[in-house]
């Protein structure tokens, strides 16, 4: 009887040969690494919280000190209850908003400073979830520093994101727990799982490479005749004598484009009641960048959405022969389409979608519809 083992020797997504993770894939899916200034924002807003909920506590020792009864005497019992109260209440407090913290951040990535400032923390191979456990090995590696190193030894471990090779900003406590902090206000947000498995698909797609074909070229000069052969018979091509009398027939002129007549328009509304008249390509989003392929006289659309719905770049239009067509650039929260009050309909990123008249685009949390020719409604 023989066995026959199966070795898989392609390499993993997202680790590089050697097993470790790979930055330059990361890079590729459009991870951006968090920024210092605002990891460190999060980290002093989760302390603030901590912070004011430990405040009945101190509040509470405070006024234990005084009713410690003296060596003889006995204890008042009313004096006690207020401190032991508040120390109580604190210590419940501070157990709740530890514990909802270290779930938050092993399931979902997140705590409130990091929520706040639009960071998440992610698996540093897989870009999955972190992991209970892992977090909570980073957090006693945290604890441990203080003990040894009050103070000093918290900053040592936040500081040395500084020195991360690989220059993500990873510090030993990522390390520790295997933990990659992103900015999803710039980047990807591994947790929307459809662009993780768009970005994915692109980034591991081989690239497409021009195969060589023959040339038609003539090796003719421009001042010879071009043999053209006349008749054809089993053994080859023959020519006649008036082969030379041929003639290509004519090339058809270019239609002529009436130079006082305006380009065709679409009439865009938008939610807040402004209106823009399209005529070309555009770019809908918070901060929209042309991207490679994109023309030079592509129009830049801001749109300001409170609720963070729209993505920095979100959708691209155009207009092709009076008609409006957009195309989702895998926005973060998609983009939709609604016709005739019918139910909205989803878009596939990257794929052209006609707008017809009075058809609603959704873009996060805005949208517009195409004003109908000659509509005076606002």
């Amino acid at each position: 009887m023989s066995i026959t083992m199966h070795v898989d020797d392609e390499p993993t997504p997202g680790l590089d040969p050697d097993g470790r993770p790979d930055p330059a894939y990361a890079r590729a899916l459009g991870l951006v690494p968090a920024p210092v200034g605002r990891r460190s924002a999060a980290f002093v807003l989760d302390a603030a919280v901590w912070s004011v909920l430990a405040v009945p506590g101190l509040v509470g020792a405070f006024l234990l000190l005084p009713a410690i009864p003296v060596a003889g005497s006995a204890p008042d019992a009313a004096t006690l209850v207020l401190p032991l109260v508040l120390i109580g209440v604190s210590q419940l407090l501070l157990t709740v908003f530890g514990v909802v913290q270290l779930v938050l951040h092993g399931r979902r990535g997140r705590t409130l400073g990091k929520a706040a400032l639009g960071i998440r923390s992610v698996q540093v191979a897989t870009f999955a979830a972190p992991g209970f456990w892992r977090v909570v090995l980073r957090v006693l590696v945290l604890w441990a520093g203080q003990c040894l190193v009050p103070v000093v030894g918290p900053a040592v471990l936040f500081a040395s994101s500084a020195w991360d090779r690989e220059r993500r900003g990873r510090s030993w406590l990522d390390r520790v727990g295997r933990c990659y902090a992103v900015d999803v206000r710039r980047g990807l947000d591994p947790f929307d799982t459809k662009a993780l498995r768009h970005a994915r698909r692109v980034a591991d797609a081989p690239s497409a490479t021009a195969a060589s074909l023959p040339s038609l070229a003539s090796d003719r000069g421009l001042g010879e005749q071009t043999f053209i052969p006349s008749a054809r018979f089993s053994a080859g091509v023959v020519a006649t004598a008036d082969a030379a009398a041929w003639a290509p027939p004519p090339i058809a002129s270019a239609p002529t484009v009436d130079a006082g007549r305006p380009p065709a328009s679409v009439t865009l509304r938008f939610d807040d009641g402004s209106r823009y008249t399209a005529t070309g390509p555009g770019l809908f989003g918070r901060g929209p960048a042309p991207a490679d392929g994109d023309p030079p006289s592509i129009d830049l659309l801001p749109l300001h959405d409170e609720t963070m719905g729209v993505s920095k770049t979100h959708a691209a239009i155009d207009v092709v022969d009076g008609e409006l067509w957009v195309v989702d650039r895998w926005s973060r929260n998609g983009t939709a389409l609604v016709v005739h009050g019918a139910a909205e309909r989803p878009l596939e990123p990257g794929v052209r979608t006609r707008v017809p008249e009075g058809g609603r685009v959704l873009l996060g949390g805005r949208w517009f519809e195409v004003v109908p020719e000659g509509s005076t409604a606002r």
